[in-house]
């Protein structure tokens, strides 16, 4: 039986949006001092993780002072080559604290604080803690420069709020609200019906099936597709948002579903937590961002998603289509300033055979709210509670056909089932017969490629932390890590040394630079590998020959020197 799906799309901008925003009365300050345009928003689905912030532009440049968002002091600061890159936490009387990603150097008042903390721990990578009032600011006080360093995708400033308390993050758009233009509706691309298997039918299939819209107007779309539906369903739309003067992309607010008018699912993102964030991955169909690299946004719940932002949910955000009638499906999706695109459809309820669920071979029932332990020929690996979101049937698997590696190749689930936690992985050498066992290393088989994780070598195993599924053997990294210098012939006219790191196997754990004999800070750029130092006087003495000495450690303890006299 046929039936035709009309999908109505339309636009609604509120004249007013006092009311989505609360009052508060906590005061903050731009801590740019430019017209300021979003490159990312709160709560933008990113890979294993919401986006946590504000990404500020910066005019497509580094090196625009930032300034502090309010009174308070320095409470911690972080330089790291990854992640954040350079960052300064700033405490704040209100309770909350503001940090400052990606940055390019801080104020030569900080500077001078981070170099004796690197220079007394011997490292570019700090992470410390100030007492409190040790280091007061002023709001509107220069506190940093904007950069484009660590896991940055182009210059920008991130910004966050924090409950100092508990590290919670708020959403700092409303404070912006009257320097940020938003009338823009979400955009909705396409939606995903999804039959529970062996619950539910879609079209006489157990697959999921996609919507895609045609554009009627700007404001409409509409979707001719034929679908019957019986049993449990549930539902997954893509969609983003957009904003005025700029042509990114950004994270959806607020979403709700009706069903005959009645409420079944609704979330709004707000106080996102660190100890959950990965749960995104619960939220989003994984096996389409695994596969696709796209997010479409479920309506299910899975009983383990301890995510804080459902408002609204019945039974898991699962539908029963249990009556030959049309079901009348509507979606409300919101932006932060309140604009609004709703979406109405049609699903027909037509009975039809579910099909059976059918389990892979060679499986393991694992429930979601207990540990789980699996244990096989050479092969242990303990899953704790909370590590699942929900029961799955893991496919498990053994094959010692690969003369390469240093064990078998062990199947444990599929790439495309996500992980909330660690998990412990030991397996046995089959082959130890490497005199430094320090070089084994765990390797996990991905369809892109190749993840390293190094352990603790015991009695003829290996054991490892892993968060996700897969494929996973024993290899041996005895290969040291590469050093390229960059034009050294101009280090001395520059006074700036340039070298390129980098290994192809375990990865880099550490790198250490010392100009005759003494150690000195090379600042490292985790995206294009290059470590760097700028040559200073007193620590440097000009006008004479010097001596470089670099070295770089890789995971597995394989060792790279680097030697080179120049004259500065």
């Amino acid at each position: 039986m046929k039936y035709s799906l009309l999908f109505l799309f339309f636009c609604i901008i509120p004249t007013y949006l006092s009311n989505i925003y609360a009052k508060d009365t906590i005061t903050i300050k731009s801590p740019l001092k430019i017209p300021l345009l979003l490159s990312g928003n709160y709560g933008e689905l990113r890979n294993n993780h919401f986006h946590t912030g504000l990404d500020f532009k910066t005019q497509g440049r580094t090196g625009l002072p930032i300034y502090a968002a309010d009174k308070g002091y320095v409470s911690r600061i972080s330089v790291s080559p990854y992640g954040y890159g350079l960052a300064l936490y700033i405490d704040h009387p209100s309770g909350i604290t503001t940090v400052y990603g990606h940055l390019d150097r801080f104020a030569p008042y900080i500077d001078k604080i981070v170099k004796q903390k690197q220079y007394e721990e011997e490292s570019f990578s700090v992470n410390f803690y100030l007492k409190k009032d040790e280091l007061k600011v002023e709001q509107g006080q220069l506190v940093a420069y904007s950069g484009n360093t660590g896991s940055s995708g182009g210059p920008h400033l991130h910004f966050e709020m924090r409950h100092t308390e508990s590290e919670n993050l708020i959403n700092p758009a409303p404070y912006f609200k009257n320097k940020l233009v938003d009338t823009k509706c979400p955009s909705v691309r396409s939606i995903a019906i999804y039959p529970v298997k062996g619950k539910g039918v879609i079209n006489g299939s157990s697959h999921r099936k996609i919507a895609t819209p045609a554009i009627e107007t700007s404001e409409k779309y509409i979707i001719n597709d034929t679908f019957t539906a019986w049993g449990d369903i549930y539902f997954g739309i893509k969609a983003y948002d957009y904003m005025n003067n700029t042509s990114n992309i950004y994270g959806i607010y607020s979403l709700k579903i009706f069903v005959d008018n009645s409420p079944i699912y609704s979330f709004e993102i707000n106080d996102l937590s660190f100890d959950v964030n990965r749960a995104v991955n619960s939220l989003i169909d994984y096996a389409d961002w695994k596969n696709n690299k796209s997010f479409y946004m479920r309506s299910y719940v899975a009983p383990g998603n301890q995510l804080p932002i459902y408002t609204n949910v019945i039974d898991r955000g699962i539908f029963k289509i249990q009556q030959e009638k049309d079901y009348q499906i509507r979606y409300e999706l919101s932006d932060i300033y309140g604009n609004t695109s709703v979406v109405n459809m049609i699903i027909k309820g037509r009975k039809q055979d579910i099909p059976d669920t059918t389990f892979p071979q060679n499986s393991y029932h694992l429930p979601y709210h207990k540990k789980n332990i699996i244990k096989g020929k050479g092969i242990y690996w303990e899953l704790p509670q909370g590590a699942l979101y929900e029961n799955i049937d893991l496919k498990y698997g053994y094959n010692n056909e690969y003369s390469e590696y240093f064990s078998p190749v062990y199947t444990l689930g599929e790439e495309n089932i996500p992980l909330h936690t660690y998990t412990t992985l030991k397996i046995q050498i089959t082959k130890d017969t490497i005199q430094d066992k320090k070089q084994y290393y765990v390797a996990r088989l991905g369809k892109k490629g190749e993840s390293a994780f190094c352990g603790n070598y015991e009695n003829g195993y290996i054991t490892v932390s892993v968060r996700d599924l897969g494929r996973f053997t024993v290899k041996v990294d005895s290969i040291p890590p590469t050093i390229t210098p960059l034009t050294p012939e101009k280090w001395g006219r520059s006074g700036r040394i340039r070298l390129r790191i980098g290994d192809t196997q375990s990865g880099i754990k550490s790198f250490r630079g010392e100009i005759d004999g003494k150690f000195v800070i090379f600042s490292m750029d985790g995206k294009t590998s290059i470590a760097q130092h700028t040559l200073e006087t007193p620590r440097t003495v000009r006008g004479k020959k010097h001596s470089l000495h670099f070295e770089v450690i890789d995971s597995c303890g394989n060792i790279k020197q680097y030697k080179k006299e120049f004259y500065w």
